[in-house]
Parts: C-alpha cells; sequence; structure tokens
C-alpha cells in the first residue's frame, strides 16, 4: 500500500484519517459492554463504583446507550465516506501514472507484449489494487483496532488474565507470516503459467480456421488442457498456502480461550479476581478474538490482490528509454549507422553494422529471414535503443533528438496495420488531427483507397470494426498509407507492407507508395525482391551484418547472396506461373 501511494503520488490524509474514524467506530462497540460491567459493579457495591451512581438511574444509562450508537453512526458515516473518497483519489491517480508509464514504455517492449495481457493488468488487476483501499483494508485495521481496544480494557481490569489471554497471539501471528514467502512464490509461479496460458488460448482461437483445415486441433486441445491442468495445481497451491496457515492462525488464536480458562481456574483457588472481573472477560474475550479472526480473512483477501500489485510493479520496474530534456534539432534526414549492435535479451541480431544513406531516395533491405531487416527500422523509429554504437539520423544521435521530435520527422507503415474501431476519416486523420476532410480525400486518391471508400455504405463514415478486421489486407494498408502521406514526414520507413497481399493489392500499394516516396527519405524492408528492383540503394543482410550493397543491376553482376535470392524468387515465380 505505501508503494502504491508512492506511485500515485495522491495525498492519502483522507484515507488515513478515514481509517482513523473506522477504528474508532468500531471501537464504539466496546461501549455497551462496558457499560453493562460498570452497571453491575455499582449494582455489586463495588470499591471502584461510588464515581458511579449515575449509571443506577435508567434514564441515564439510556442516554448514554443512545449516545453510543449516535456516535457509532456519526463515525461509520464519515469513516466510510473518507476512506473511500482517499480510496478513489489515491487509486485513480496510479491508474493515471500507470497509464502515462504504459504509453512512455519503450514501443518496442510494447509490440513484445501481449494485448490481452496488458489489457488484464490494466483492468483486471488495477481493480483488485483498487480493493484493497475500499474495501479490504479499511475492514482489516478496524478489527485490529477494536481487537487491540479489547485488551487493553481488559488489562485494566486484569492483568494476568488479558496476558494469558493474548498469549497465543504471537504465534498465531508467526504461523501467518511464516506462510507469506511460499504465498508470494506460488502467486508467481501461477501468473507466469496464467500468462503462457492466454497467449496460447488467444493463439488457439485467432488460428481456429487453420488448426481445422490441417486437422491439428486436436493437438492445441491437448496443449491447453495441459495448460490448464498446471493452473489448477497452480491455484490449489495457492489456496494451500492462503487458506491452510489462516485455518492454523485461527486454531492458534482460539487456543488463547483455553490458556485464559487455566489461568482463571489457577487464579480462581485463591479467590484472587472478583467475579466481576470473570465476568468482563465473558463479555470481552470475543471482542478480541473476533475482530483477530476477521483479520485473517481479510489479510488472505489483501494477499490475492498484492498479487495483482506485483504484477503491476513489473510496469513500473521496465526501463523508459532516455529523452533530453530538450530534443535537438537534426539538419536534415540523412541516416546513418555507426557500429551498430542489438541483441533481444541474450540473442544477437545485428552486429557492428554501419552504412550511411543519403537524404533523399529509396533504400531498401533485404535478406533471409532472423537477418535483422526490421530491426534496422524499429532502431530508426527508436523502438529500442542500440546496444553498442549510435543511430544518427541528420548529424544527430536520436538519444539527443529524442522520441518526440523523432517521430515527427518520419512515418512508418507496417505490415501488421492496427487500425481504430472508428470510422475510416478518424483513422486516416490520425496522421494530422488538424486536417481538414478536403485534405483526407486528396491523401486518400493519393493512396489509391477513395474509390472503395467512397463504394461503402457509408463512406468516410464507415466503421472499420476492431483492428480493422471489416476491410482486407490491401483496403487496411491503402489506409495505412493514406495516413502516412497526411502526415507528410520527410523520412518514411516501410515494413514488407507488400508481403501478405493479392497481386492486384501489391500493385494498388506500390502506385500508392511511389506517390508517398516523392519528396521523402524512404527505408523499405522487402521480402518480394521485385518490388525493390528501381531502389536507388539496397543493402543485403545475412545474421546481422551487411554483407552486400549496390544497385539491382550490380547486386546481380556481384553474383553474392542478392542474385542467389533473385534467381531463387524468379524461379519460384515462374514456377507458379
Amino acid at each position: 500500500m505505501r508503494r502504491i501511494v508512492a506511485r500515485s503520488g495522491a495525498v492519502p490524509g483522507a484515507f488515513l484519517w478515514g481509517l482513523t474514524l473506522r477504528v474508532l467506530e468500531r471501537c464504539t462497540e466496546l461501549g455497551p459492554y462496558l457499560l453493562a460491567y460498570l452497571w453491575l459493579c455499582h449494582a455489586a457495591g463495588a470499591p471502584s463504583a461510588p464515581g458511579l451512581a449515575w449509571i443506577a438511574e435508567p434514564r441515564w444509562l439510556a442516554a448514554a446507550l443512545l449516545a453510543l450508537f449516535v456516535l457509532q453512526g456519526v463515525l461509520a458515516l464519515y469513516g466510510q465516506r473518507l476512506c473511500f473518497l482517499g480510496s478513489y483519489r489515491i487509486v485513480g491517480a496510479y491508474r493515471e501514472r500507470l497509464l502515462d508509464r504504459v504509453r512512455r514504455l519503450p514501443l518496442g517492449v510494447l509490440r513484445e507484449r501481449r494485448i490481452g495481457h496488458l489489457s488484464d493488468l490494466l483492468t483486471d488487476d488495477i481493480q483488485r489494487v483498487e480493493s484493497i483501499f475500499t474495501h479490504v483494508s479499511a475492514d482489516f485495521v478496524a478489527a485490529l483496532g477494536v481487537s487491540a481496544a479489547a485488551i487493553l480494557v481488559l488489562a485494566g481490569i486484569d492483568t494476568r488474565l488479558a496476558l494469558a489471554l493474548a498469549a497465543t497471539g504471537p504465534l498465531a501471528l508467526l504461523v501467518l507470516a511464516a506462510s507469506r514467502r511460499w504465498f508470494e512464490r506460488a502467486g508467481l509461479r501461477k501468473h507466469a503459467r496464467y500468462r503462457e496460458t492466454a497467449g496460447l488460448l488467444v493463439e488457439f482461437i485467432g488460428g481456429l480456421a487453420t488448426l481445422r483445415l490441417f486437422h491439428r486441433t486436436a493437438d492445441w486441445v491437448a496443449r491447453l488442457d495441459g495448460a490448464f491442468a498446471d493452473l489448477r495445481r497452480l491455484s490449489l497451491g495457492i489456496e494451500k498456502w492462503g487458506g491452510g496457515p489462516v485455518m492454523a492462525y485461527r486454531l492458534t488464536l482460539e487456543t488463547g480461550l483455553v490458556v485464559l480458562f487455566l489461568a482463571g481456574g489457577w487464579l480462581a483457588a485463591p479467590m484472587e479476581t472478583a467475579p466481576l472481573g470473570w465476568l468482563a472477560f465473558f463479555l470481552l474475550a470475543y471482542k478480541f478474538i473476533g475482530p483477530l479472526l476477521e483479520a485473517a480473512e481479510y489479510l488472505v483477501m489483501l494477499r490475492h490482490a498484492c498479487q495483482s500489485e506485483l504484477k503491476l510493479e513489473e510496469i513500473w520496474q521496465t526501463g523508459l528509454l532516455p529523452e533530453p530534456a530538450r530534443g535537438a534539432v537534426p539538419d536534415g534526414v540523412a541516416v546513418c549507422f555507426e557500429r551498430v549492435s542489438f541483441a533481444y535479451g541474450e540473442q544477437p541480431v545485428l552486429r557492428e553494422i554501419s552504412f550511411a544513406l543519403p537524404e533523399g531516395g529509396v533504400t531498401a533491405i533485404v535478406g533471409p529471414s532472423g537477418a535483422g531487416k526490421s530491426t534496422i527500422l524499429h532502431l530508426l523509429a527508436r523502438f529500442h535503443d542500440p546496444g553498442a554504437g549510435a543511430v544518427r539520423i541528420g548529424g544527430r544521435d536520436l538519444r539527443e533528438i529524442g522520441s518526440a521530435r523523432l517521430h515527427d520527422l518520419l512515418s512508418m507503415v507496417f505490415q501488421d496495420v492496427q487500425l481504430f474501431d472508428g470510422s475510416i476519416l478518424e483513422n486516416i486523420r490520425a496522421g494530422r488531427e488538424q486536417a481538414s476532410d478536403a485534405e483526407v480525400f486528396a491523401a486518400s486518391r493519393a493512396a489509391d483507397c477513395h474509390g472503395f471508400i467512397e463504394g461503402l455504405p457509408d463512406g468516410y463514415r464507415t466503421r472499420v470494426g476492431e483492428g480493422g478486421l471489416s476491410l482486407s489486407g490491401g483496403e487496411r494498408q491503402r489506409i495505412s498509407i493514406a495516413c502516412a502521406l497526411l502526415k507528410n514526414a520527410p523520412l518514411l520507413l516501410l515494413d514488407e507492407v507488400t508481403a501478405a497481399v493479392d497481386p492486384a493489392s501489391q500493385f494498388a500499394i506500390q502506385t500508392a507508395l511511389g506517390r508517398l516516396a516523392a519528396r521523402r527519405t524512404v527505408i523499405m524492408v522487402a521480402h518480394r525482391l521485385s518490388t525493390v528492383r528501381n531502389a536507388d540503394r539496397i543493402l543485403v543482410l545475412r545474421d546481422g551484418e551487411v554483407v552486400e550493397s549496390g544497385t539491382h543491376a550490380q547486386l546481380l553482376e556481384q553474383g553474392g547472396l542478392y542474385a542467389r535470392m533473385w534467381h531463387a524468387q524468379d524461379a519460384t515465380e515462374a514456377a507458379r506461373g
């Protein structure tokens, strides 16, 4: 909870005042029992009773009880109100800061994370964290408070019996504390397996058509059954380390009653304890033990909620890219890689590559799968910073330029286009929010998508559906190109934009890209070599290194890797023809 408050930056004053009032509200539960004890002391003529003559008057006793009930109601009202208002203020600020943290995470980190996992973190897990403050913590602290008040009152009546009643308390707490480490480990194991299983389930649903066509559904169902079996076993482990110690805690705590009776029997022989003192213990002993039993249940709920907080802490612990206080202004958009190395975890992808690309013109990056082609674009867009070396644009290191200024300089069209569940007009206007409708229409015509948009039932007001799934792959690509045209950035990055479309869509996209590339610096990753033959320069990658560089004709003359790839693709296309 301290960590959540610190992360939120909110002032917890209202929440703490609410907790205090909730504790006082629970403590008023002891009032009627104390009044009954004092009334009996006065009726029995106990030595300490002379000052309690007022309690013999029914009207004053009734007034005292009424005052207690009114006080309890007022404390409950304002305690609940302050707790909830303070909790929502803390969790609201925490949620805002967490979303801002996600917004500033390196784009490469966001692309590596599963969307479903991030969605769970930002919805379900934050909801559980909110329950810590709004419900569980207040009841937990109030239960501890009334228990502490009860034992202090009993200690004022007879210290020896109070110590006997509380004797097993430390041992019970030790049982709970000892189980915490195993509970957290079990929770983390379940979390890791849950994340893997969620990923498998998303892949299974997304690829169900393919799996059924190739008769592979049985294999995947077996994998999912195994994953769910592991989850069931891990969930039972959490219940074992969550519920088992609580049962031991309750048993140990209730043993305090046995110790109390044994101590009372020892003290009763010489009649060292007054009968009214025994009556007070009979009335108030369970007001000590009962709330502690409640607190154990709240503690289990807190531990489960804290598992969600630990998962959210992963986001806070993910490092951000360093950003300059004021981004440097590059001199143009000439690109330079200086001895750049990069690895995903322990797997090296780029090995000290160096090249320079002048401003203007089209540069293509080709090579076998896994050669590091897309990684070059990702480093240029600053999805990551290089592990060694420097990436420069206009003579300035990207770390000096900063992400905000860099993203103003470039547009990027991905192979997998991400559209938002809004209208086509809204999706294209994402390139430049202030663009007029006429400018959007002009960009659409240049991207060769105005025609099919006008043919839709609602034209530009047509909603594309979640992820743009109501459109074909080629249509999504052309809308993405229209968005890039509207942005009008001087540096354009293209990541295999025609790799998975039909020939007609490929021709339309190539035509649109020709317009988009005019007067811009274009760097494109391509799998189909026929789409890069007119590039001003082609870089050929293999195993994270630039092994060839030149024009299409020059590379064919060299007879190296590019020539072999070209002839292999040419033969394949000829065979298909």
